[in-house]
């Protein structure tokens, strides 16, 4: 059952611009370098079809310039939100690092799963540990744990927070 697009995508051939030779077993076609729309079957049909060639040849770069140029990455360095799937911020205060679970969630999450919660009871969106905000002392727990096995995570988070706080001693 194929459809009338991928019969005609399996029976398209490749031509030649200025001679017109399709391209088969024995005869390769080599591509123009700067657009790579367009196929030659020697450097002598490419030289006599530039003239014609040239002008869509440089609106073409430059679109694929823009598309590269303007493309979003993937991803950052610091991951993907383990919740939405998003790249996480670059500005580390607008992805913090749950301490019961050492994850880096952005703040978009952060701000649904307290708003879900009614903004009562504060829990991790990730493994919904419950804590209070105000307890330091559970998160201070709960990161140094993470430190001791060696979490990469929770040494990154702790040195930007003993670097923000002054004590670049223990940072």
């Amino acid at each position: 059952m194929s459809t009338d697009l991928e019969e005609t995508a399996s029976t398209t051939s490749w031509c030649c611009a200025s001679c017109g030779i399709c391209q088969v077993d024995d005869i390769k076609l080599k591509k123009c370098a700067a657009c790579k729309s367009i196929r030659y079957c020697s450097i002598t049909c490419q030289r006599e079809h530039r003239p014609q060639h040239k002008a869509d040849c440089k609106k073409r770069v430059a679109e694929l310039r823009d598309e590269i140029l303007f493309r979003q990455p993937e991803s950052s360095h610091l991951g993907d939100c383990p919740i939405c799937l998003l790249p996480l911020s670059l500005d580390v205060q607008k992805s913090p690092m749950q301490s019961c679970c050492s994850k880096v969630i952005c703040n978009g999450c952060m701000v649904a799963s307290i708003l879900h919660k009614g903004g009562k009871n504060y829990a991790c969106p990730f493994c919904r540990h419950e804590y209070s905000k105000d307890d330091k002392t559970e998160t201070d727990v709960n990161v140094m744990k993470r430190i001791e096995v060696n979490d990469p995570v929770a040494i990154r988070e702790s040195a930007i927070r003993h670097g923000k706080s002054g004590d670049l001693g223990t940072a």
